[in-house]
C-alpha cells in the first residue's frame, strides 16, 4: 500500500469516526435537553483534527520513488474532486436560506462557521474517497 492511500484510509476512518459521534452525541442530546442546545454535539467534529497527523504517522520510505505520473494524476482528480464537492457544499448551503426563507431573511455568522467547517469536511472525504477508489480500496501491491 502506497503512502497516499494509507493517509487516505487513515483521514477516512477518522473522519467517520468523527462524523457517527457527532451524529450520536447530537441525538442523545437533542432526546435529552432538545435543540439548540444538543448542537453542542457538533464538539466532537474536533476529532477531525487527528487525521491531520497523517502525514507524521507514514512517514516516507527512503530512497523509494514516492510516485510517478499515474500517482500524480490520481492526486490530481482527487484534489479536483474534493473542491468541487467542497465549492458544492458552500453554493447549497449559501444559497438554501434564500431559496427558504426568502430574500430579506437575516443569515447569523454562526452559520459561516459551520459551512466552512462543512466544506471542510466535504474537501478531505471526498479527496479519501477518491485516493481510495482510483488506487483500489484494498490494493496491497504498489501498481
Amino acid at each position: 500500500m502506497k503512502r497516499i492511500q494509507k493517509m487516505a484510509m487513515f483521514i477516512f476512518v477518522v473522519l467517520t469516526c468523527a462524523l457517527i459521534l457527532t451524529a450520536i452525541a447530537i441525538a442523545i442530546a437533542y432526546a435529552k435537553i432538545g435543540f439548540p442546545r444538543a448542537w453542542g454535539g457538533l464538539g466532537f467534529m474536533g476529532i477531525t483534527g487527528i487525521g491531520g497527523l497523517a502525514q507524521l504517522f507514514f512517514k516516507k520510505d527512503p530512497g523509494k520513488v514516492e510516485y510517478d505520473e499515474r500517482d500524480r494524476d490520481i492526486q490530481r482528480k482527487a484534489a479536483l474532486t474534493g473542491f468541487a464537492l467542497a465549492y458544492l457544499v458552500v453554493g447549497i448551503a449559501t444559497m438554501a436560506p434564500f431559496i427558504i426563507l426568502g430574500p430579506n431573511a437575516p443569515i447569523t455568522t454562526n452559520w459561516l462557521l459551520l459551512i466552512f467547517g462543512a466544506a471542510g469536511f466535504a474537501h478531505f472525504y471526498s479527496w479519501s474517497i477518491a485516493i481510495l477508489t482510483q488506487y483500489g480500496w484494498r490494493n496491497k501491491n504498489h501498481e
